[in-house]
């Protein structure tokens, strides 16, 4: 399992998504929404060469979050990530 980071935001009419990793790395067709929470929607899909199922992106809703509330929460999403998984920072 990879270390994510935010590697860029991208601004949709309606979302800020920012993207964990390189859409590269997972098989094609297979990224999805794998959980929604609260305004927050996390995009995964399936690795490459696995049968693993990681994280992708994350979403936010631009009527209920501004930016700076969006990469606040997406900061906590990635800290709940790596405590699930027993990842260090």
């Amino acid at each position: 399992m990879a270390t994510l980071g935010i590697q860029e935001w991208k601004r949709t009419e309606r979302q800020y998504v920012a993207i964990l990793q390189s859409m590269d790395r997972f098989e094609t067709g297979t990224i999805r929404e794998i959980e929604k929470n609260k305004g927050e929607i996390v995009l995964g899909g399936v690795v490459r060469g696995t049968d693993e199922t990681d994280w992708y992106a994350l979403a936010y809703d631009r009527n209920e979050w501004d930016f700076d509330e969006a990469r606040a929460r997406a900061r906590q999403a990635l800290e709940r990530y790596r405590t699930a998984r027993h990842i260090s920072p």
